[in-house]
């Protein structure tokens, strides 16, 4: 008796926390659910499924081919959006590569002199 009372709570904190994606899915888990039982499973599916609205499958999730297709051609129109700063980015980069050996002077500008650090 008490077995029976923790697999039944064990369930019913499985339903109140199951999020659904598709019908297909949902009979499935009252099939779980019910044992097999069809006819309690379809009672089951149709109380839960009456105000949903879902999909009848799953969809399928995209092939690894099909994310870097996907990927390449976000980042070709995101380059292709940019390409100004881009540029702009890679000869700024060259010109301090270019500037790199040349020495950088700076004539010392005429200032007043100082007065003498005893004087009060």
């Amino acid at each position: 008796m008490l077995w029976f009372n923790k697999e039944r709570k064990k369930k019913m904190e499985f339903i109140q926390n199951y999020v659904p994606t598709s019908k297909a899915q949902l009979l499935q888990v009252a099939m779980l659910f019910n044992k097999g039982d069809i006819h309690k499973a379809q009672e089951m599916f149709d109380f839960y499924a009456k105000n949903l609205d879902l999909p009848d499958f799953d969809p399928i999730a995209p092939t690894f081919m099909q994310q870097l297709k996907g990927s390449a051609s976000e980042l070709y129109s995101w380059i292709k959006e940019n390409q100004g700063d881009i540029v702009q980015g890679y000869q700024f980069i060259q010109g301090i590569i270019k500037n790199k050996g040349e020495v950088i002077s700076v004539e010392p500008t005429a200032s007043e002199p100082l007065p003498p650090i005893n004087q009060v």
